[in-house]
C-alpha cells in the first residue's frame, strides 16, 4: 500500500486547485482579503482568489464553511473590515475556526463603528477567532462580542480604540457555557467602559487565562452579576484605572471557580480589587495605582 501524505488536494468550484494540510484540519480550508478578495460562491478556496469578507463567508450555506466539519477562515496579512450596524457580521456556523494570519499591525483590523448597537454575534457553538485585532472607531459601542452559544474561544487577539463598553457579554441564561479568553491583549482606557467580561448568566466553566487588561473599568473587568459555576481565572495582568472598589474581579456569592496568580492594580484604595466570594482563591494580589509600591495580596490572608 501507498505511503499516505497529510497533503490533501481541494478544487474550487469553476477555479483553482489548492493544496492543504490535514495535520492543520481535515475540513476545507477559506481565505479572506478585502484587497485582492471577491464576494463570490467561485471564491474564498485559494489565497490568490480569496472572499473579500468575513461576513460573506460566513453566509455561504452551499459553498462555504459547514458545520462542525472543522473548517479553517484564513484572514490573510492585512485585511480589513468593517462592521457598522448590529447584526452586520453573525457568526453562526458552528465548529468554524476564524484564524488571522499575520504580525503586528499586519494583523487582520476589524473596526466597529457608525452605531453603538454594531456588534458581532456568536450564534453557534464551538467558534474560535484567533490573532485579529478588533478596533472601536465610535464612542460607547455596547457590546464587541455578543455570545448566544456555548464553546467561544478568544485567543491572542488584540482590542482596542475607543471604545467598547463591554467587551464580552454572555446571554443572560445558560446558554453560552464554556468561554474561553486566552493571550488577549485589551487597551481601552475610555471612562465610559464597564466590563471586558460580563458574565450575566449562569454559564458553566468560563476560562479567562494568561490576559492583559488596561482599562477604565467603572462596574467590573472580569466577571458579572451571574453565578457562574466552574470558573478559572487564572494569570492575568488588570490595570482598573477606576476609583472603585473591587471591580478588577468580582464574583457573586454562589459562583464556583478557581481565581488564581493575577496582578492587579486601579484607582481604588489597597486590598479592594479582588472579590471573588465562593471561588478557591490563591496568590492574587492588588496595589494602588499611584503607589508606586509592589501589590499586596488581595483579598487579604487570615
Amino acid at each position: 500500500m501507498a505511503d499516505k501524505s497529510e497533503l490533501f488536494v481541494n478544487k474550487q468550484s469553476g477555479g483553482m486547485h489548492v493544496v492543504t494540510s490535514e495535520q492543520t484540519t481535515t475540513g476545507d480550508i477559506f481565505f479572506v482579503n478585502h484587497a485582492t478578495g471577491t464576494d463570490a460562491a467561485t471564491h474564498g478556496r485559494h489565497p490568490d482568489a480569496p472572499y473579500a469578507s468575513l461576513a460573506y463567508a460566513g453566509l455561504l450555506a452551499t459553498l462555504g464553511p459547514k458545520a462542525d466539519r472543522q473548517d479553517i477562515i484564513y484572514l490573510m496579512p492585512g485585511h480589513a473590515e468593517t462592521v457598522s450596524a448590529a447584526g452586520d457580521m453573525v457568526l453562526d456556523i458552528a465548529g468554524v475556526s476564524i484564524i488571522g494570519i499575520g504580525h503586528g499591525t499586519l494583523r487582520p483590523t476589524i473596526t466597529l463603528d457608525t452605531i453603538i448597537s454594531a456588534d458581532i454575534d456568536i450564534d453557534a457553538a464551538r467558534i474560535t477567532i484567533e490573532n485579529v485585532i478588533f478596533n472601536a472607531a465610535f464612542a460607547d459601542i455596547d457590546i464587541l462580542f455578543d455570545v448566544n452559544a456555548d464553546d467561544f474561544t478568544l485567543r491572542n487577539c488584540r482590542i482596542q480604540g475607543t471604545n467598547f463598553q463591554i467587551v464580552i457579554e454572555d446571554d443572560g441564561g445558560a446558554a453560552s457555557n464554556r468561554i474561553t479568553v486566552e493571550d488577549c491583549i485589551h487597551v481601552d482606557r475610555a471612562a465610559a467602559n464597564t466590563h471586558f467580561t460580563n458574565f450575566a448568566g449562569t454559564g458553566d466553566g468560563h476560562v479567562i487565562r494568561n490576559n492583559v487588561f488596561m482599562g477604565d473599568y467603572g462596574t467590573m473587568c472580569l466577571g458579572g452579576a451571574g453565578a457562574v459555576t466552574n470558573i478559572i481565572i487564572a494569570g492575568n495582568a488588570i490595570s482598573n484605572t477606576a476609583a472603585v472598589n473591587d471591580t478588577c474581579i468580582s464574583l457573586p456569592a454562589a459562583t464556583t471557580g478557581i481565581v488564581v496568580n493575577n496582578l492587579c492594580g486601579g484607582g481604588a484604595a489597597v486590598a479592594n480589587g479582588v472579590t471573588c466570594q465562593d471561588c478557591t482563591i490563591a496568590e492574587n494580589y492588588y496595589q494602588l495605582d499611584t503607589a508606586d509600591l509592589s501589590g499586596l495580596l488581595d483579598p487579604v490572608a487570615t
